[in-house]
């Protein structure tokens, strides 16, 4: 991305190389946030003309004298577009297109996901039938604990109570990205009947069922909670308190399925095929085997959005890997923003994705930076107290010696801190305006617990899954150590109040959002521009990023 030679030892001169991934997602996103200002703002489709102009970027951005590329650049783009524009207008179409209902009927349905709440019991039902006509979208009932006794996931379940078609694009906390991507279109109140009538023979609803109930009867209430957390995505059983305080101390993604738990997964699938004679087989079964375990715990963890998400950029990745296509993390982020978004365009507007690639795309472009600051630092504290652990080793003959223990340590020090403050600096206006604050605690915490959760991952789930094929009076044993280590961080949670420094009540909208990531990537070093302007350009953007914030939030 910085500046590249060409034949001769010229310079091409370019603002920054032409990423055909990276900008097809984006042109996509542009056409997914047009059609939603269009259907839910009214806002005119004239404004597409605006547009035009930044059809011009293939024109900027690629070699000059390339003409053929730069037209098929331009069409790509163009096509991006309309299919982002497009899709997010037919998905909303096909979401509101179903029968109303309001009033009570009987509904038969699949149970595929369960949730605790203090007062009531959520059950999701797939395949749903209500009064014998078949429905092609998602119902959510809420029981009461009396009738969810005998409820497991992958029972055919009959209910009886108030249905309501629930079609509305927004509702008291915005747009419904994630009820719209989940076709959560009926809602069930007041249930006077529950009674299971069948079973579904699905593996991966059975395996999560087993695996909840071996956790819970190898493990106290509360550490059982985290563990299903950790490994399913299922929060619904943590206290509410501890996952509050949780995420004041800006840790609670590590509780919850995410990029962070598929990426440890996919490293240790690497390491096998690394140290194990699996290094043998040819690339495409190594692929397909890859593709086979992601997609079996996805499947397990209900094929949530985060993790779709994550399983496809690592096998993005991975791909890319074995046909060996130079890639780099905005590539894999370019490719999986735009696979994931044309499979559900809604997904945009959630929370989940827009913090997931925020932070992907904070370490692709100041991660390397932070931690040359980083290494800087360090070598001058080492100069000033004439200390040589920051400094190359080298032998008598001149040659470079393998880094010392401590220079070793410095390294994992500064990588982790580079990787967890750009990612944090990427996401806190996403944090502020989805969550309304942001934790002091965050960086600090993150540095102990995104290694802790990235080491202990793989083993954690080899452990719960070897429980689930013994005797459920053995899982007792096999999750001691689990169970003594989630109690001593729940314990920390319960003692410590992290809330206590945490930044509240400042209000973030979208321009000023655009003006601060606009004031991160001209502050880099992606731009082929003197460093002068980039220090310019980046306080520019920052000065009216807060200027913005003062006169929103005064």
């Amino acid at each position: 991305m910085n500046e590249t030679q060409g034949q001769g030892g010229k310079t091409e001169d370019k603002l920054f190389n032409f990423r055909p991934a990276c900008f097809a997602a984006a042109f996509l996103c542009l056409g997914i946030a047009l059609s939603y200002h269009v259907i839910l703002n009214g806002v005119s489709a004239w404004w597409l003309l605006l547009l035009l102009p930044i059809l011009g970027t293939p024109f900027f951005f690629c070699r000059a004298g390339k003409y053929k590329r730069m037209i098929i650049s331009v069409l790509v783009l163009c096509c991006s577009f309309f299919i982002g524009y497009f899709s997010f207008a037919k998905t909303l179409d096909n979401f509101s297109d179903c029968t109303h209902y309001d009033g009570e009927y009987i509904v038969v349905g699949k149970v595929v996901d369960i949730r605790e709440y203090d007062a009531n019991v959520a059950i999701t039902l797939d395949k749903v039938y209500i009064d014998g006509k078949g429905e092609n979208g998602r119902l959510k009932a809420y029981l009461s604990p009396s009738f969810y006794e005998n409820i497991e996931l992958s029972d055919e379940v009959l209910l009886r109570g108030k249905v309501k078609t629930n079609v509305e694009y927004t509702n008291d906390y915005g747009f419904r990205a994630s009820d719209i991507g989940d076709n959560l279109r009926f809602r069930m109140s007041g249930v006077k009947h529950c009674e299971v009538t069948d079973e579904y023979k699905d593996i991966f609803l059975k395996i999560r069922q087993r695996v909840t109930d071996v956790v819970y009867a190898g493990m106290g209430n509360e550490p059982a909670a985290v563990t299903i957390a950790v490994l399913t995505g299922n929060t619904s059983g943590m206290e509410a308190d501890a996952l509050e305080n949780m995420r004041a101390g800006g840790i609670a993604h590590v509780f919850a399925v995410s990029g962070l738990h598929v990426g440890a997964l996919y490293a240790f699938c690497l390491l096998l095929y690394k140290k194990t004679p699996l290094k043998k087989l040819p690339n495409p079964i190594r692929f397909f085997l890859l593709a086979g375990i992601l997609l079996f715990y996805g499947g397990i963890c209900g094929f949530s959005p985060s993790i779709i998400r994550a399983t496809v950029l690592c096998l993005v990745a991975y791909f890319a890997k074995i046909i060996g296509i130079k890639t780099d993390l905005l590539d894999v982020l370019g490719v999986g923003a735009f696979i994931v978004l044309c499979i559900t365009p809604t997904a945009l507007f959630e929370v989940g994705f827009q913090l997931s690639f925020a932070a992907c795309f904070g370490i692709a472009i100041l991660a390397k930076r932070i931690g040359q600051v980083f290494d800087e630092a360090c070598k001058g504290v080492g100069k000033l107290f004439k200390k040589e652990w920051a400094q190359p080793h080298y032998a008598p003959n001149g040659d470079t010696l393998p880094p010392s223990l401590s220079e070793r340590f410095r390294r994992k020090v500064g990588s982790l801190i580079s990787v967890s403050l750009a990612a944090q600096i990427t996401t806190a206006p996403i944090l502020l305006s989805a969550f309304g604050y942001l934790s002091g605690w965050s960086l600090v915490l993150n540095f102990f617990f995104v290694p802790f959760i990235s080491g202990v991952f793989a083993a954690l789930l080899a452990l719960v899954f070897l429980a689930s094929l013994l005797p459920i009076s053995l899982a007792s044993g096999l999750l001691y150590l689990p169970n003594v280590v989630w109690s001593l961080v729940l314990l920390l949670f319960e003692t410590v109040d992290f809330s206590l420094f945490t930044v509240t009540g400042i209000r973030l909208i979208g321009p000023t959002k655009v003006l601060y990531y606009s004031a991160l990537v001209v502050g880099t070093d992606k731009l082929n521009i003197p460093r002068a302007w980039r220090r310019g350009l980046s306080a520019a953007f920052f000065l009216a990023f807060f200027a913005c914030v003062c006169v929103l939030n005064c």
